[in-house]
């Protein structure tokens, strides 16, 4: 079964109020545009739907700025997330990713931190400061601080005290950084194995007092440990970066992994729609839970709101026969844009006592039917969706999703007609 539902979002993506403006399709080092009582509105609508539809948690990264509203507004986000029976799990990045207070005047910023101590900074191989600019996507500079530094370290574990001890939420989920590490002495030193843009000794180093820091205030918090990996062994020496397989070092690093954990895996590369590696790995036994991550149908690694019903019913069905109880994707974009409707909806539904096996014909038949016009109708709303890959086909898929609109009312109208604007997109960007 499936124990653990997971939605992952940054603040400034989250849009659940179907007609807002100001918000960003993708990025991880955005500006939040909005306001205190967006923030809250937004993510209030996430975690009530959430609450209604047997999700169980929401990973809110940014979740503390300033700028909407800092810990007063967390708070009163934790009270519809109590009343929702949901749990807010906050990004907390260690080394990277602002700290427990991603951005404002507070001590507990990592970006402050640094600057009040830039001697704890991470150093490039040239012995640099690591700030990494990233065009794109990530606007603001990435700071990063020295793992090897013990300073660094105590004062990660006092912000997560301080976090666990100041807003009500239910866990974290940590992560030690993918945007490079640091290459100074003490990190060179100290680590036996290559890197990469991350570095699985890091996460061994840093892990188990974080942890340790969360459940010292709150014993029964949930503790999400990211690996940035996918769980295939890599046999040939290479330090694979995001979304790589493990390296020949990764098992010994996991096994300092607390076991009360959570430890969450990166699913992009063994489910289609890319070319899946094999999956022969068992889930590592002993911890809390194992959960399978994915970027399906967002703009990370693919195409924003996008069906992915049939794609997300085979990464369930292979977790399930590999071990692993847990799945997240992203929830940033309101349900009224159905790809991502029916995407939660099946990450309800896949692994639970109603469709244990993750059949996606069964969701078809008692999920999705219901709300585009019948089971039959539900299939063929998958596969007209498929055409968007397919150009010679594109026009007519377009064609008749407006036809079953057409024929329908209410929201299943809705759903074809948001389906045909999907797919008129790539037509009309296609044309000559």
């Amino acid at each position: 079964m499936i124990s653990q539902r997971l939605l992952w979002t940054w603040d400034h993506c989250t849009q659940w109020t179907a007609a807002r403006a100001g918000v960003h399709d993708w990025g991880a080092s955005n500006e939040f545009t909005g306001t205190a009582e967006d923030f809250v509105r937004e993510y209030s609508l996430l975690l009530r739907w959430c609450g209604q539809h047997g999700i169980d948690g929401v990973v809110i990264w940014g979740l503390l700025r300033d700028g909407h509203g800092g810990v007063d507004a967390v708070k009163r986000l934790c009270d519809v997330a109590a009343a929702s029976r949901v749990k807010i799990l906050a990004g907390v990045g260690l080394n990277a990713y602002g700290g427990v207070y991603y951005e404002g005047t507070s001590e507990w910023s990592l970006n402050n931190h640094l600057s009040q101590h830039p001697e704890l900074y991470a150093l490039k191989a040239d012995g640099r400061r690591h700030i990494l600019k990233q065009s794109g996507n990530a606007p603001q500079p990435f700071h990063h601080a020295c793992p090897s530094r013990p300073e660094n370290l105590d004062y990660a574990v006092a912000g997560l005290r301080w976090l666990m001890a100041t807003v009500p939420i239910d866990g974290v989920q940590i992560e030690s950084g993918d945007t490079y590490v640091c290459e100074c002495p003490r990190c060179r030193e100290r680590r036996q194995h290559p890197v990469s843009a991350l570095s699985w000794e890091d996460m061994a180093l840093l892990y188990g007092p974080a942890a340790e820091a969360v459940w010292s205030v709150r014993p029964e918090a949930t503790v999400v440990l990211e690996t940035y990996s996918q769980p295939e062994p890599v046999t040939d020496g290479t330090a694979p970066s995001f979304g790589g397989g493990l390296p020949t070092w990764a098992q010994s690093c996991l096994a300092q992994f607390p076991r009360r954990a959570y430890v969450q895996w990166v699913a992009d590369n063994i489910t289609a729609p890319r070319h899946p590696v094999p999956w022969t790995a068992r889930a590592p036994e002993g911890f809390a839970g194992n959960i399978m991550r994915t970027h399906l149908a967002t703009w990370w690694r693919g195409r924003g709101e996008e069906v992915a019903v049939d794609w997300l019913a085979q990464l369930a069905q292979l977790s399930l026969a590999h071990g692993y109880d847990g799945l997240s994707i992203f929830g940033e974009k309101s349900p009224f844009r159905t790809g991502c409707e029916l995407n939660y909806l099946a990450l309800a539904d896949y692994g639970s006592a109603a469709n244990p096996d993750a059949d996606l014909t069964s969701f078809l038949t008692r999920v999705a039917g219901p709300l585009l016009g019948g089971p039959e109708r539900a299939a063929e709303f998958v596969r007209i969706a498929r055409q968007i890959d397919n150009p010679t086909e594109l026009e007519e898929a377009v064609a008749q999703a407006r036809r079953h609109a057409a024929q329908l009312s209410g929201r299943p109208a809705a759903r074809w007609t948001w389906l045909a604007w999907y797919l008129s997109r790539w037509l009309y960007d296609r044309a000559d």
